[in-house]
């Protein structure tokens, strides 16, 4: 046989049957391949295995004088384990089964969807990328009702993760899976479409109707290919940025570093370099340094302060609890990407970032719980320093300013201090009498005096009486009349009207006395509207100078003013100035705030200018071309004959137009 082979070549398909029962076959070369032993036996088998494959049991029961009945083999494959009706699939007694095996495989679920819903978004994209990938390798076109069920429950499961947690690459994703059943969906449509308006072209007759239909099916059938085109050509791109996202997009992992941690760590560090005491949180603050004590300051301390410490506790807890969490989230993305998922070496990084964190926050944490468990007050120089930077912190802002005026001029803070000092007492010192003793003791004598000879009325004194006896017994001696009562009486009458005048004289004097205004009563007002008049004068000379001489509040108030000036003009020059209206005519000091009224008749009749150049180029244009394309036309006829003249030239090949050669070409 070998030497066969090598010497002879046989027609492709011939069977040669050596004496031992092997059988060859000249493949195309001419070459002798072997076949089997019995080549009816070998195709029985081949059978077999075919059908077997397909699902097929007892085979054998198949198998009649040594051949396959394939044909019953079909039928029986297309009914139990295609599950379709061979009837619809038989013409002329013939079965197709290669239809049915298209239809079979067609139906067949391309999507395996797992059980269990997904636990994390990155399973639920890993699933739907690989339904997208599995409906790509079939084309969009082709996908049946049972991929499409699967294909939208893979996307809602993808849905169902979108949270505003997501990163952007994250909702790209959600946006693009959406996307591409969109695609699916106008497809599916489409291809309805195409379907009624197929049946709509058989249902029509003959003519210019059915034209039209069919016009329309093409019109409908055009667009469904390029739906179908544009869908496939997109599912790619969809499939590939489902690998852009990263661990930073998924919700509880940001890739940055957890803000409790850094809290935690800046707190402790407060707390020991004795930074831990903020006196706007206290319940002290605002009150003035005399209106509280140390020992109130000091309690207040230590209780902020051991509530710090629980604050600290409360973050580096929730801190640690945030990364534990992110860690987990981060271990489940790295044990859901592929083996080679460039992705994962990122992610690892990420991974020890974050466990190096959870390290720091888990000592730090610790610290701030000991710390609050086993807190001691403050005491000795830490709490003198502590009392003494409380006690700064209650200081007003004027104590701060008459503080930088003394630092700036000692001498002047000196003299406000001495003038205000000064001013204070003349405004509290009492102001002495305005008399002396020694007048007020003889004008209370003076007073005395008259006061008394007002008090003997018309009496006179004895001496005074016995001078006015004498002198009328003198008269009547004189007279001789010394005998009976008209000497007596006589000495009444002189006696009584001396008194009468004596009393006037009196009365005089104390009348003159009272309006002279030199008595106790006058004296004292005088006294005490001058001393009110200068207590007065004193008390306004303190209050002009409190009101708007240089006391230090004064000064501070001034300073204070000027420094807030100094700010607002600094927020006012750095904040946007508002634009003044628009002029209507120019200004050198503000040109930009001038508008032209005349700025829209302008305008359009630049407009019209561009415009009839414009008109004018395209004019000209037009008519070069009209002229062009006068000029190259050429008549049917003129062409016609130009082409029959250069087939003229040919003739000899073909033939003259009667003769047989003509059409045999």
């Amino acid at each position: 046989m070998a030497s066969r082979q090598k010497t002879k070549t046989y027609p492709q398909g011939t069977v040669i049957t050596e004496p031992d029962g092997k059988v060859y076959v000249a493949d195309k070369n001419g070459a002798l391949v072997f076949q089997s032993q019995n080549p009816i036996a070998s195709d029985v088998k081949s059978s077999k295995e075919k059908y077997g494959a397909l699902g097929l049991t007892n085979l054998d029961s198949y198998v009649s004088k040594g051949k396959f009945n394939e044909a019953k083999a079909q039928a029986d494959v297309v009914k139990n384990i295609y599950g379709l009706d061979p009837k619809q699939y038989t013409k002329n007694g013939v079965l197709d089964f290669k239809g049915a095996t298209e239809k079979y495989q067609y139906e067949l679920p391309k999507i395996t969807l797992q059980k269990n819903d997904p636990t994390n978004f990155t399973q639920a994209v890993t699933r739907y990328s690989d339904a997208l990938s599995s409906i790509r390798s079939v084309g969009i076109e082709n996908i049946n009702s049972k991929d499409y069920t699967s294909l939208q429950s893979v996307a809602k499961q993808l849905r169902d993760f979108d949270s505003k947690d997501l990163g952007v690459n994250a909702k790209q994703i959600i946006a693009n899976a959406q996307q591409a059943i969109d695609a699916i969906d106008e497809v599916r449509n489409q291809r309805d479409q195409v379907t009624r308006q197929a049946g709509r072209v058989q249902q029509t007759r003959s003519g210019s109707q059915k034209q039209s239909e069919q016009g329309k099916l093409f019109v409908e059938q055009d667009k469904l290919a390029r739906l179908v085109a544009t869908a496939n050509q997109n599912t790619p791109k969809y499939i590939e940025s489902f690998s852009r996202f990263g661990l930073e997009d998924i919700g509880g992992v940001t890739g940055q570093k957890v803000a409790g941690v850094a809290k935690v760590s800046a707190g402790l560090e407060a707390l020991r370099g004795e930074n831990f005491f903020d006196a706007s949180k206290s319940g002290l603050a605002g009150k003035l340094n005399l209106q509280v004590t140390d020992d109130q300051i000091l309690n207040d301390i230590n209780t902020q302060k051991k509530n710090q410490y629980k604050s600290l506790y409360d973050i580096g807890t929730a801190a640690t609890t945030d990364l534990q969490s992110q860690i987990t989230q981060a271990n489940q993305f790295l044990a859901d990407l592929p083996s080679n998922d460039r992705r994962r070496v990122e992610t690892q990084k990420s991974i020890d970032s974050l466990t190096s964190e959870l390290a720091q926050a888990q000592k730090d944490t610790l610290e701030a719980k000991n710390l609050y468990e086993g807190y001691q007050p403050i005491s000795g120089e830490q709490a003198t320093s502590a009392v003494s930077k409380f006690r700064e912190s209650l200081r007003l802002p004027e104590e701060r300013t008459l503080a930088q005026i003394e630092s700036i001029d000692p001498t002047v803070g000196a003299t406000v201090r001495g003038l205000a000092k000064q001013y204070q007492a003349m405004a509290e010192t009492p102001l002495e009498a305005t008399t002396s003793p020694e007048t007020e003791a003889f004008r209370r004598d003076v007073e005395q005096r008259i006061a008394g000879q007002v008090a003997l009325g018309s009496q006179l004194g004895a001496e005074e009486q016995r001078q006015y006896q004498q002198a009328a017994r003198a008269a009547q001696t004189a007279r001789g009349n010394i005998f009976g009562v008209a000497p007596a009486v006589e000495e009444a009458v002189t006696t009584g009207l001396a008194g009468e005048q004596r009393l006037q004289a009196r009365l005089g004097a104390a009348q003159g006395f009272l309006a002279s205004g030199q008595s106790m009563s006058d004296a004292m007002a005088r006294d005490v509207g001058l001393r009110n008049a200068l207590t007065q004068s004193r008390l306004g000379a303190a209050q002009g100078f409190i009101a708007s001489g240089p006391t230090m509040y004064n000064l501070a108030s001034q300073r204070l003013g000027q420094q807030q000036n100094i700010l607002n003009n600094y927020l006012a020059a750095s904040a946007p100035q508002a634009t003044g209206g628009f002029q209507a005519t120019p200004s050198a000091a503000n040109p930009y705030a001038y508008v032209n009224p005349n700025a829209g008749f302008v305008g359009a009749q630049n407009a019209a200018s561009i415009y009839n150049t414009l008109a004018d180029l395209q004019a000209s244009q037009y008519g070069s071309q009209v002229g062009a394309i006068a000029n190259s036309y050429r008549s049917p006829g003129q062409e016609f004959a130009s082409i029959a003249g250069g087939i003229s030239g040919f003739s000899g090949l073909f033939g003259s137009p009667g003769s047989s050669a003509f059409f045999r070409g």
